[in-house]
């Protein structure tokens, strides 16, 4: 286990809804640290390099929504509607799924959640507190 993924533990235990975490490279998309096992965090790097380059021209993204995981198979990805963005977070949602992501100096918190509207305010405190600590000590 990498330093990274004690993050990873961190944010997934602070809401009991994040279902698939990882943090990636904010210049690149690589993976630094990823949910695993039953949960894993199945994005692929050519997904995450698309994916953290929405924070490039954020305010285009509720219009175009995201991409993100190919859960169901190896063909196609879940396509999100993005209600909201702000200046360094994007909300994603489909159904009673839903994604938070944040972007600090070099890196992308990325949490999928699972469940009602009702838990979406616990992930994001989850993904933005670990964005604050990592801004805080320089990443």
């Amino acid at each position: 286990m990498s330093g990274w993924d004690a993050y990873i533990n961190s944010m997934i235990g602070s809401s009991n809804a994040i279902k698939r975490a990882a943090i990636v490279g904010r210049a690149d998309g690589a993976v630094w640290a990823r949910t695993q096992d039953g949960n894993t965090f199945r994005a692929t790097d050519a997904e995450l390099k698309k994916f953290v380059a929405l924070f490039d021209n954020i305010s285009n993204v509720p219009s175009t929504g995201a991409d993100l995981e190919d859960v169901c198979s190896i063909f196609s990805v879940i396509h999100y509607i993005v209600p909201r963005t702000e200046e360094n977070l994007i909300f994603g949602k489909k159904d009673k799924s839903g994604f938070f992501a944040a972007k600090t100096k070099s890196a992308v918190l990325i949490a999928v959640y699972e469940g009602e509207n009702t838990v979406s305010a616990d992930v994001r405190a989850a993904v933005e507190k670990l964005a604050k600590y990592l801004e805080d000590i320089g990443y």
